[in-house]
């Protein structure tokens, strides 16, 4: 039986810095020293920049952070090549070099999502 991988999104705080309030990203990794379960934390801006927790949503993913790296113990498969081209390649088209349309990211996305995941998802990858 192959193990679904999850994918987080982590959460989002408001603290106190020397700079004023500031939302910061936090997301759990593992520590390669030991192997055990930690929090990680990205500071993403200050609190008069983003006034609510959408627009520092916004920025996170405008920042394009890494927070679920590969696992290279287990290969990667053919849902982590889907989920890298969805994020990179099919964003907003004022962010991409080579724009797509709108419907056609949609498209893609819904094609992804409901039919090329679900049957090649868990399937490892040989590079040649």
């Amino acid at each position: 039986m192959v193990k679904a991988r999850r994918h987080q999104r982590g959460w989002l705080k408001k603290e106190v810095r020397s700079q004023g309030e500031t939302w910061v990203l936090y997301f759990r990794t593992v520590r390669k020293l030991d192997g055990k379960r930690v929090e990680n934390k990205v500071p993403i801006g200050l609190l008069k920049d983003f006034p609510d927790k959408s627009c520092a949503w916004g920025e996170v993913e405008r920042l394009h952070l890494q927070i679920n790296p590969l696992d290279s113990r287990r290969g990667i498969t053919f849902a982590d090549l889907a989920q890298h081209y969805a994020e990179h390649e099919l964003v907003d088209h004022t962010e991409s070099i080579h724009a797509k349309a709108h419907t056609t990211v949609l498209s893609y996305e819904r094609i992804i999502r409901n039919r090329l995941i679900p049957k090649n998802g868990p399937t490892g990858l040989r590079l040649v």
